[in-house]
């Protein structure tokens, strides 16, 4: 039988095949090695072959081969975790306030996204809270580097039509910190869903966890909506520092004049993408957003040998 994963907790597999869940495990040789650099198996998204046993109990022997992947990985596991995969879009949520906006978490998941094979979408929540001007400057920060922005609020529904048309019949993973509204978008579109909420803490300023595991909900409409727990870090210590660049797609034109190949853009005599950003070509924020990210994957490999 063939079905495809919608949830994964410990050790236990949901499959969903013909319109029924089925509780699975892994049958024993898939147990006995992680394939490829993953640190398990099988994850939600997964197209799987299996078996039902006497005891109604699945039995995953095969993975299909995944178009796309979205994966975590710090510098202590020498695997990357499979968050989710076979994926349409990432959307990664943000808040305009409470927590504050951070794009520079969502130029993380850009890069992971990018080395997955997964285009990234920024929604930002509660514009009821923008600052004048606020909208403009996400989209001058993002020009040309191929993530679209929607903003939305979900308290008054401002944005929430288009929002849903982006979101219709893809299969969509949302990654952000709690607190920014994930849940509260859902349910805002999909009533049904009944997703939890949280607040945001006083302490941390960055959100409560609601969410605990991945999970793939399937709607009748065919659309696919994969929740994950709410997210402060995320590593990219497996992206090569002199490969970063290619994950900025607005700094693709000018990195092919850059004087040194390859160039970090950062310390190289001749480097067009530091001139563009230091003419204001090219988004400064958007370029220090950038070195935070080489200095952090630097650091960390230093770190490890």
């Amino acid at each position: 039988m063939t079905g495809h994963v919608i949830k994964v907790f410990g050790r236990y597999y949901t499959v969903l095949s013909g319109g029924t869940a089925v509780n699975s495990v892994l049958r024993g040789k898939m147990k006995m090695g992680i394939t490829d650099n993953f640190s398990n198996p099988v994850a939600v998204g997964d197209i799987v072959e299996f078996e039902v046993n006497e005891e109604g109990l699945g039995v995953i022997s095969r993975v299909h081969e995944r178009k796309n992947v979205f994966t975590r990985k710090d510098g202590v596991r020498s695997r990357e975790d499979l968050i989710a995969c076979n994926l349409e879009q990432i959307v990664v949520v943000q808040a305009f306030d409470s927590p504050k906006l951070n794009l520079r978490f969502a130029d993380r998941i850009v890069v992971r996204g990018g080395k997955g094979g997964v285009p990234v979408v920024l929604c930002v929540n509660k514009l009821d809270l923008a600052l004048e001007g606020e909208t403009e400057y996400i989209d001058s920060y993002y020009k040309g580097s191929g993530v679209s922005s929607v903003y939305v609020c979900a308290k008054t529904g401002e944005g929430m039509d288009k929002f849903r048309e982006l979101l219709d019949k893809k299969r969509t993973l949302f990654v952000g910190y709690s607190g920014v509204g994930k849940s509260t978008l859902l349910n805002k579109i999909y009533p049904g869903l009944d997703l939890r909420t949280s607040d945001v803490s006083g302490s941390s300023g960055k959100g409560k966890h609601t969410t605990t595991n991945v999970n793939l909900v399937v709607l009748p409409d065919g659309t696919e909506l994969i929740d994950t727990p709410g997210v402060r870090e995320f590593g990219l210590v497996d992206i090569d520092p002199n490969n970063l660049g290619n994950y900025f797609k607005d700094f693709r034109k000018a990195s092919e004049k850059c004087r040194f190949r390859p160039c970090s853009h950062d310390h190289e005599p001749g480097c067009e993408v530091k001139r563009l950003a230091e003419k204001g070509k090219i988004h400064e924020e958007r370029y220090i957003s950038y070195l935070n990210i080489l200095y952090s994957i630097q650091e960390n490999l230093k770190n490890m040998y």
